[in-house]
């Protein structure tokens, strides 16, 4: 018999926490930070729902915050076993919560918000990770354990756990939008008899765009009226593609090779090295390309000072700023000062969650308040849907579909309708499955 509890990313899509319970063994499935709304954000402050001590140990799928960020939690709270990761996910994992811990620290000075951590909780918890290839069968207590590629971000896991009957349960992390432009295509599963599934783009199927043809479009747009091209953009993942697509149209010559190109956030410049180290992770088409991130036009502002030099720089330019939902970092700065204006377009190429600023541009408000001040939207705004990450609704279906002796299906990591959705094409698809809508906190018997 297995208990699997869901603490998190349960009718949301961040937060993301599981509590497998087999045999005498006790699983936790990553400790995200939640990241929606201030109401949701709230819950990162709560104790956790569980026992720290208990645990056996923990399997962390990648690296985005909502999926690891809690992580130092456990070392304040005595946790000492070992946290299973891939390689590049501990590398970007340390970056992820240093940035982190340093953002809070500095909040807790200037603001008088207590830190949820601190970066020497940072250094307890980086203490405990040990990595594990894809594909490299290991064992923990009674279980067999088993990463293979999601396909999602550089680094991202699927999480089989099999227990000592031979029944498997999986743990799909974030599905990858395969085939990406940088990493490798999401593996399939042969066999599970439960499944833990995203349901980031249940019920919704990405448009079929040249991703090529808009970045140019966008970026000749700007060339033409001297204007500003504001790109938010996740620091893992999706600025790296950024930069990679954007040398291809400079090398092919479809762009100016006078525009200059700033990656404004220094935790990407800084994710952007590890890329360059996992080689071993390109697909093809980028393990052919010398230097997929680097062109002569690429300016690196990692300091605060060069951030607010971009303001003085006449002439057109591209700006790919963090944060990709828009609800904090350098893009805010980038909008108070350019969003007003006719010759900025603003370029979204990811997921805005609902309640953050992003969603509220992206639905076509046409006020925004940023820094206690009232701003007009006068800036173009155009979305790039098929550069998400995350799987859509015929690519889960499509993974699902490989994965025989299914008994269990448990969707998370989803706004409730994209839940329902996904849920009513399982039913349809498997109608001997039993499917789960979890609610925060309901354990599911198996």
């Amino acid at each position: 018999m297995s208990n699997l509890t869901f603490f998190g990313a349960s009718g949301i899509v961040t937060g993301s926490c599981f509590l497998l319970q087999q045999d005498s063994d006790s699983f936790l499935i990553d400790l995200g930070m939640y990241q929606e709304s201030s109401d949701i954000q709230s819950e990162n402050t709560k104790p956790l729902p569980f026992d720290p001590t208990s645990l056996n140990c923990v399997f962390i799928t990648h690296a985005h915050l909502d999926h690891c960020g809690r992580l130092p939690l456990l070392a304040k709270a005595g946790y000492r076993g070992p946290i299973y990761m891939t390689p590049a996910t501990k590398d970007i994992v340390e970056i992820s919560l240093d940035d982190s811990a340093r953002l809070a620290e500095r909040k807790e000075e200037e603001d008088g918000i207590p830190a949820l951590y601190t970066s020497d909780d940072v250094l307890k918890v980086l203490d405990l990770i040990q990595t594990v290839e894809y594909d490299t069968p290991f064992t923990h207590g009674s279980a067999n354990i088993v990463f293979k590629d999601a396909g999602h971000i550089l680094g991202s896991a699927i999480v089989e756990i099999t227990d000592k009957s031979g029944k498997k349960t999986v743990f799909s992390g974030d599905l990858g939008n395969f085939p990406e432009d940088i990493i490798k295509p999401t593996e399939f599963i042969s066999d599970a008899s439960t499944v833990v599934i995203e349901s980031t783009y249940g019920g919704e199927t990405h448009k079929h765009e040249d991703v090529y043809e808009i970045l140019q479009h966008e970026i000749n747009e700007i060339s033409n009226t001297n204007g500003v091209l504001l790109i938010p953009a996740f620091s893992i993942q999706r600025t790296q593609e950024l930069i990679h697509r954007i040398g291809h149209l400079l090398k092919e010559k479809k762009i100016s090779a006078d525009i200059p190109i700033y990656v404004d956030s220094p935790m990407a410049i800084k994710v952007t090295e590890v890329f360059k180290k996992y080689t071993n992770l390109y697909n093809s088409h980028t393990a052919s390309d010398e230097t997929p991130f680097e062109f002569d036009t690429l300016i690196l502002t990692e300091e605060a000072h060069q951030s607010k030099e971009i303001l003085k720089v006449d002439g057109p330019k591209v700006v790919i700023a963090g944060s990709g939902m828009m609800s904090g970092g350098r893009i805010q700065y980038h909008l108070k000062n350019y969003i007003s204006s006719y010759n900025t377009r603003i370029l979204i190429v990811g997921y805005q969650a609902e309640n953050t600023l992003g969603r509220q541009i992206e639905t076509g408000v046409k006020r925004i308040t940023l820094f206690e001040e009232d701003i007009p939207i006068h800036a173009t705004i155009t979305k790039i849907e098929s550069m998400s990450s995350h799987a859509d609704h015929p690519k889960l279906m499509k993974w699902l579909h490989t994965i025989k002796g299914l008994e269990n299906v448990c969707i998370v990591h989803g706004e409730d309708d994209r839940r329902q959705a996904l849920a009513d094409a399982i039913k349809n698809d498997f109608p001997n499955v039993q499917i789960h809508l979890p609610t925060p906190t309901q354990t599911i018997e198996y």
